[in-house]
């Protein structure tokens, strides 16, 4: 496809056809880099909150389930939990079936 090269300021730009943006997943920023056939722009892949929180927890998974493994152990959390379990061992489950 052709186009034109325009004036943007003191630079100069493309306008890129809308179906190219959707197709090629171009959204707010672009890598930009040479190659022998010329300029080739591909999408930065921007990850969610989500994604970004879980890469974390993958990439420090061992202290994670360190973490885990001394907080279920702990004399303290252990008998919150038992006595939870005492409290809600009472709970009529039948009520809550349909």
């Amino acid at each position: 496809m052709e186009t034109i090269i325009r004036n943007i300021g003191n630079s100069k730009g493309i306008i890129i056809p809308q179906a190219f943006l959707k197709k090629y997943r171009f959204f707010e920023r672009v890598n930009i880099s040479e190659s022998s056939q010329g300029i080739i722009i591909t999408p930065v892949e921007s990850k969610s909150l989500f994604e970004i929180k879980l890469d974390e927890l993958r990439a420090n998974k061992d202290k994670v389930y360190a973490l885990m493994r001394k907080q279920a152990s702990d004399p303290e959390t252990i008998a919150y939990y038992e006595q939870q379990a005492k409290e809600l061992g009472d709970i009529d489950i039948e009520i809550l079936e349909d």
